[in-house]
């Protein structure tokens, strides 16, 4: 899957990148993904192959992924 995910998510949580690189995902970083409220919350931000996610924890953000990729299947 292709993940961009928000700068300030990934300053926040900077071990995201490798986690989704170990489950063989692609993260890219932007500058923004206009969720900013949502971002300032704390949570994560991220568009997954064009559909927008948000997710408290690195583990939240995990277990989103996984769902859809077994809706995908």
């Amino acid at each position: 899957m292709n993940i961009q995910l928000c700068k300030k998510s990934v300053e926040r949580l900077p071990a995201v990148i490798s986690l989704l690189r170990d489950r063989e995902h692609t993260p890219m970083v932007k500058d923004c993904l206009n969720r900013c409220q949502r971002c300032d919350l704390g949570g994560l931000i991220a568009v997954v192959d064009g559909t927008p996610l948000a997710a408290p924890t690195i583990e939240a953000l995990l277990d989103d992924l996984d769902a859809l990729a077994a809706e995908n299947e």
